[in-house]
């Protein structure tokens, strides 16, 4: 009975903080993946024309200054679902990094392409569902409060 009060307690705060978490690493990994993308105009405008770093802030500082222990199921399911995305996004960040990064080791390097078109093609659809559930949260939010 102890544990499940507990980790009724506990778990939208390790949610928040793993979401928290997760945004930094993102910024970061964006800031970095600008800088070593210079020859490719597609990613830049990618990474650049959707603001993703400001917006991931946003989510970001939302997310801290939410108490969500006093929140409904509906908040804590909807920065879950936030979360995910956001390991998504993470998760495609850094394998195009990772390609990149890999790539300046091959030999003729600039003869070859980096081979990242469909991480490339994922960036506008994790986007738009990163901003889609962000603004979920903050409706059900405001109707909650």
């Amino acid at each position: 009975m102890l544990s499940i009060v507990a980790s009724r307690i506990l778990y939208p705060e390790l949610i928040i903080r793993s979401c928290v978490s997760i945004a930094t690493n993102l910024v970061t990994s964006v800031n970095y993946l600008i800088t070593i993308s210079k020859s490719d105009a597609e990613l830049q405008n990618l990474l650049t024309a959707n603001d993703i770093i400001e917006d991931i802030n946003i989510i970001k500082t939302f997310i801290e200054e939410k108490q969500i222990t006093n929140h409904s199921e509906t908040v804590k399911i909807c920065i879950e679902n936030l979360n995910i995305t956001l390991s998504e996004l993470e998760k495609n960040i850094k394998s195009i990094t990772t390609k990149i990064e890999m790539h300046k080791h091959l030999w003729f390097n600039y003869l070859r392409s980096y081979n990242i078109v469909e991480e490339k093609k994922q960036i506008p659809f994790l986007i738009n569902k990163m901003k889609h559930r962000f603004e979920l949260l903050i409706k059900i939010c405001a109707n909650v409060n």
